[in-house]
């Protein structure tokens, strides 16, 4: 095998490596803020719910507002 090919698979191992790093810790990071919010909706039901309300009306308001150009 040529240098250039063990150079170009070395970059290709590397390259996954970094993206397997890259999903793992994005994974941790969603799973902290999943069980951040779900921490947050049992403590504060009542906002939560009001939150998720506030946050589809606006939501529709926006679609509302563009889909009428």
């Amino acid at each position: 095998m040529s240098t250039a090919k063990i150079d170009v698979d070395g970059l290709i191992d590397e390259g996954r490596e970094k993206i397997s790093d890259f999903a793992e810790m994005g994974t941790e990071y969603i799973s902290s803020v999943n069980s951040a919010l779900m921490d947050f909706v049992r403590d504060e039901p009542l906002i939560a719910i009001a939150s998720a309300f506030t946050v589809g009306y606006i939501a529709a308001r926006i679609l509302n507002h563009v889909t009428r150009r």
